[in-house]
C-alpha cells in the first residue's frame, strides 16, 4: 500500500468518525432504546466529587455509547456479524432451532435455600387459617423444548427439572405442589405453550397451569375449546428478542383466549376507579406487548366478579410474578374475589394484611428463575 493511499484512508476514516460523533453531539438525545427495551443515559451533571471518584467518566461515557447516532442500527449490524460468523449465543441468549431463543439458567442454591425456607415458614404459620396453600413453578422453555436448544447450550444451561424436584421434596409435606411438567411436555407438539422471542408463557400455556392447579384443589376446568380466541398481534417481540438485539427474529403472535365469566372489575391499589376488563389493549401500541394483560404489574390488583353460582363464592390471594398475568382471567372461572399481591413492590405487614383481608386458599405462582434468584420471598415474613 503506497503512503499516499494509506493516508487517504486515515483521512476518510477519521473523517467518518468526525462526521458520526458531531452528528452524536448536535441531533437531540433519546430517552428510550424501542430496540433494546431500555432507558438510554442522559448527559451527566459535573461535580468535582465524581471527576475525582471516577463516576462522572463513567457516566460520561456510558452516555457517547447511548446517545451515538443510529445506535440500535449498529447494535443490530453487530449483532447480524456475530450470528453470521456462527455464534449461537448473544448476551447469555441462545439461538434456538425452530426460531426459539432460549435465556441462560444459572442459579446458586444458596438463594433457592433461602427462599424455599421463608416459603416454608410462611405456610406453617398460615395453613390453619386457609383451606389450601399451593404452589405453581413455571419451568423456563427449555424444561418443555430441550430439542430446540444449539448443541453447545446443554453443557452450560443449568437444568430447572432437578431444581423443581428438590423443591417438592422440601417442601410438599406442608405446600400443595402443583406438578405442571408432565402436562406441559404432553401438549407441547399441540400448539405454542411458550412464546419465541420472550421468557413467558402463552395464554395456551398458562390454561395448561391453570388445569393443573384446579385439578389439584378438586375443582373441574373449563375447557380450552368454549373460550373465545382473539389474535391480538402478529409483531410481539419479548425480552429474549431485545437481549439477543438479533433483528432477523420473527415476531410472536399474541394469542387471547377469553373465557366467559359475568360481570367483573380489576381494581389496582392507589389508582383512580376501577377497569372492567383484565386487558389493557393500548398497550398493543407499545414496545412492551405484553403489557395489555393488566397494563403491567402492581403491589395489589383485586378482581371481583358477579358469580351467582353457590360454589364460586370463594376468594383467594395468588402471590405471583408476571407469570400469573396471563393465568388470572382462567382463575376468574371460579372465584368471586381475587387479589393478587405481588411481593417485588408489596410493602405492607403481610400477616396483618391477610388477617384484615381473609380469603379461602392461597396461589403462590412463580417461575423457577424466580424461585432459584430473586430475593423478594422474605417479604412473606
Amino acid at each position: 500500500m503506497t503512503k499516499t493511499r494509506a493516508r487517504l484512508l486515515v483521512i476518510c476514516f477519521v473523517g467518518f468518525i468526525s462526521v458520526l460523533g458531531l452528528w452524536s453531539a448536535i441531533k437531540p438525545d433519546r430517552t428510550m432504546s424501542e430496540f433494546e427495551n431500555r432507558v438510554l443515559a442522559s448527559f451527566p451533571s459535573f461535580t468535582l466529587e465524581k471527576l475525582w471518584t471516577g463516576k462522572y467518566t463513567e457516566q460520561l461515557e456510558d452516555y457517547v455509547v447511548d446517545q451515538f447516532v443510529n445506535r440500535d442500527m449498529w447494535v443490530g449490524v453487530k449483532s447480524d456479524l456475530e450470528r453470521l460468523s456462527g455464534k449461537a449465543e448473544n448476551n447469555n441468549v441462545f439461538f434456538g432451532k425452530q426460531d426459539y431463543l432460549f435465556e441462560r439458567f444459572e442459579a446458586p442454591m444458596d438463594m433457592l435455600d433461602k427462599n424455599m425456607n421463608q416459603i416454608l415458614r410462611f405456610a406453617e404459620r398460615q395453613q390453619a387459617h386457609f383451606d389450601s396453600i399451593s404452589l405453581l413453578m413455571v419451568p423456563n422453555a427449555q424444561s418443555i423444548y430441550p430439542e430446540y436448544l444449539p448443541p453447545h447450550a446443554i453443557a452450560t444451561d443449568q437444568a430447572q427439572p432437578p431444581l423443581m424436584a428438590f423443591i417438592t421434596k422440601q417442601l410438599g409435606g406442608t405446600v400443595n405442589i402443583v406438578s405442571l411438567l408432565q402436562m406441559l411436555t404432553e401438549h407441547k407438539n399441540e400448539q405454542q405453550l411458550y412464546f419465541r422471542t420472550d421468557h413467558h408463557w402463552t395464554m395456551r400455556g398458562a390454561y395448561y397451569g391453570y388445569t393443573a392447579f384446579a385439578e389439584s384443589i378438586g375443582i373441574s376446568p373449563v375447557p380450552l375449546e368454549g373460550m373465545q380466541h382473539h389474535l391480538l398481534s402478529e409483531a410481539f417481540y419479548g425480552t429474549y428478542y431485545t437481549k439477543a438485539n438479533q433483528r432477523s427474529t420473527k415476531p410472536d403472535r399474541l394469542e387471547l383466549l377469553d373465557p366467559s365469566l359475568p360481570k367483573y372489575e380489576v381494581c389496582i391499589e392507589g389508582s383512580k376507579g376501577c377497569s372492567p376488563s383484565f386487558y389493557h389493549m393500548e398497550a398493543l401500541q407499545e414496545r412492551d406487548q405484553y403489557k395489555v394483560f393488566f397494563n403491567g404489574n402492581f403491589p395489589i390488583v383485586n378482581i371481583r366478579v358477579d358469580h351467582q353460582d353457590k360454589e364460586k363464592q370463594r376468594s383467594i390471594i395468588v402471590f405471583k410474578d408476571s407469570y400469573a398475568n396471563a393465568f388470572i382471567p382462567y382463575l376468574a372461572q371460579h372465584y368471586t374475589h381475587i387479589q393478587m399481591i405481588d411481593l417485588r413492590y408489596f410493602r405492607f405487614q403481610l400477616d396483618r394484611y391477610l388477617a384484615e383481608h381473609p380469603a379461602d386458599d392461597i396461589l403462590m405462582l412463580y417461575s423457577v428463575t424466580t424461585m432459584a434468584k430473586d430475593d423478594i420471598f422474605k417479604w412473606l415474613n
